[in-house]
């Protein structure tokens, strides 16, 4: 899978803004705004359906304007496609594959790529709603069945909670046996389908770590499942843990099992990375889980996705950026990076983003 051509029209601070990146690595250079992220942005936005930076669309379209497009010509298979993103303020977003109307929903896994940003420390150290992110997109990329279902599931879920609230508010008892019925069916699939990709993933990331560190460190990614008995995965399971804390559920007015409550640990060596790891080893953790997705990603499609580099050099010292460049070189992934100072690399192409019209016209 290759990146052709993008397009940005009236796009953050650009008026109208085409860069071709090269089949190789395509470094982005220049100063601090002028920018060079907003064309890594406009990528992830055409593979994903929506920003890695913010969760408001209007927010991409340039100051002063109502609308804004984002272009991306991409090749899979040795045939070229065209995506298109349009943005308006007032008609909210529409998207076209090959001039055909497509929804948001149907985006996943068309234009597969995989982000680096210094953000994904996060991994690691916030959350666990971002872990969950990070595996149900790297499935999804691969499985647009698997993008479905999590859909459903996540929307079967808002709904017993409105019921619950709906119920509590009216003194009435909830009608949520639809809900359970729909969120434990979904609840095991997703769960199982996880459980499969991190088994593939540790495999991944056994020699990714190997190569990163020379043997010296092992990386492994334990599924954490809420409820309790971590064998029990099956339907008839989540059925009974779901009628179990119907009544708590109902006082909190949430659903307190599930995968939307499940978490991922990140292990070097068999301890918590998080609690006992140096930031060091963090961040050539994050590092082997970014090249451990890239390889799951070709295994599952058969191609590479498009690689995504803001900024690593904030997060990776020489040595694995060194490594890093390696990978890509050897692999042949095509990348598109973010750089402040000029690249010195003996492979690729710079592309220098200069000051843009907005720039110049506020100054003179």
């Amino acid at each position: 899978m290759k990146c052709r051509e993008v397009r940005l029209i009236e796009i953050r601070n650009f008026k109208d803004k085409t860069v071709n990146p090269a089949e190789d690595l395509t470094v982005l250079t220049g100063r601090n705004g002028t920018g060079k992220t907003n064309i890594l942005e406009a990528v992830s936005v055409a593979s994903l359906g929506k920003s890695f930076r913010t969760g408001r669309d209007e927010e991409l379209i340039r100051l002063g304007q109502r609308e804004g497009t984002i272009i991306v010509d991409y090749e899979v298979r040795n045939v070229t496609h065209r995506l298109k993103i349009k943005l308006s303020k007032e008609k909210g977003k529409k998207i076209t594959l090959n001039d055909t109307a497509i929804k948001k929903k149907e985006m996943m896994g068309l234009f597969r790529t995989v982000l680096f940003t210094p953000d994904e420390m996060q991994l690691i150290k916030g959350g666990p709603q971002g872990r969950r992110r990070f595996i149900d997109l790297e499935i999804s990329q691969a499985s647009p069945r698997y993008y479905e279902e999590i859909l459903r599931y996540l929307q079967a879920v808002r709904q017993r909670n409105a019921s619950f609230k709906e119920a509590l508010f009216r003194g009435i008892k909830p009608e949520i046996d639809i809900w359970d019925m729909q969120i434990a069916k979904g609840a095991a699939y997703i769960v199982k389908k996880r459980r499969e990709t991190l088994r593939k993933m540790n495999r991944l990331l056994a020699s990714m770590e190997n190569f990163l560190t020379e043997g010296k460190e092992t990386l492994e990614i334990e599924y954490k499942k809420s409820g309790g008995e971590e064998n029990k995965t099956d339907e008839e399971w989540y059925l009974k843990e779901l009628a179990k804390r119907r009544e708590e559920d109902g006082r909190f007015c949430h659903t307190s099992v599930g995968p939307h409550r499940d978490d991922l640990l990140f292990k070097m060596n068999g301890l918590d990375l998080s609690a006992y790891g140096s930031q060091g080893q963090q961040r050539t953790a994050v590092l082997a889980m970014k090249l451990g997705e890239l390889e799951f990603i070709k295994e599952e499609t058969g191609e590479y996705p498009v690689l995504l580099l803001d900024d690593v050099g904030s997060e990776l010292d020489e040595k694995r950026r060194n490594s890093l460049f390696e990978y890509i070189k050897n692999k042949n992934i095509q990348t598109i990076m973010t750089a402040t100072d000029p690249f010195r690399g003996n492979f690729g192409k710079e592309i220098k983003i200069e000051e843009t019209e907005t720039e110049h016209e506020e100054r003179s």
